[in-house]
């Protein structure tokens, strides 16, 4: 009696190949399973990649535009400083030009009368320098001016001290206080409104 026709033995064979069939259906399942989690997983990564390259690039794209923003700030605030310079240096030249005029005598009187004003003191000693030469005669306009503009009376005397600069100091009498009309002082007093004239200035230029 040969194998296949024993009943037992082709019993086992029959419940061997079943569980073989059963065990390779299993294996594939799970295969299929492994490779679709794989194929997932690998989805998912390659999606935060892309949305982590995205991100990384945006930061890269601003670190850009801001340098370039700085960049040309830079550039805008030195041509600024280039025209701030050069209308300092033409206010300087016209200035010196004044002071060297007999008619600057009257500017004097206001810039005089200006830091009476702003020293506030009934009494005040005037400073001056060799190039503004000041007298008793400009004192007593001075005190006029203040006196139209204010109301107050204010007595100003010449000090024998000298500046190096063009303009006046005018100082309490005990020295305590004092306002410092010179013209260098004046001209750094301004410069504030000076640089914010070039600035709208040179944005309206550039809004044309």
């Amino acid at each position: 009696m040969m194998a296949e026709d024993n009943p037992l033995i082709q019993g086992i064979l029959s419940e061997a190949k079943e569980k073989a069939e059963k065990t390779i259906a299993a294996s594939e399942k799970e295969c299929e399973s492994i490779i679709s989690e794989a194929e997932e997983k690998a989805a998912r990564e390659c999606e935060m990649e892309k949305r982590s390259y995205s991100v990384r690039l945006e930061q890269i794209q601003a670190r850009e535009e801001s340098a370039r923003r700085g960049i040309d700030r830079l550039i805008e605030l030195k041509g600024l400083d280039t025209i701030y310079k050069d209308v300092m240096d033409e206010v300087d030249k016209r200035m010196q030009e004044k002071i060297a005029s007999p008619s600057f005598s009257s500017v004097l009187v206001s810039w005089i009368a200006e830091a009476a004003i702003g020293l506030d003191r009934k009494e005040a000693r005037v400073s001056f320098s060799e190039k503004t030469p000041v007298s008793d005669e400009m004192l007593k306009e001075a005190e006029a001016l203040v006196k139209k503009e204010t109301g107050a009376s204010v007595s100003l005397s010449l000090d024998t001290e000298r500046l190096s600069g063009a303009g006046v100091v005018l100082s309490s009498l005990d020295g305590k206080v004092s306002y410092n009309n010179q013209l260098d002082v004046r001209m750094r007093r301004y410069s504030r409104d000076i640089r914010k004239i070039i600035q709208e200035e040179n944005a309206r230029q550039n809004s044309r």
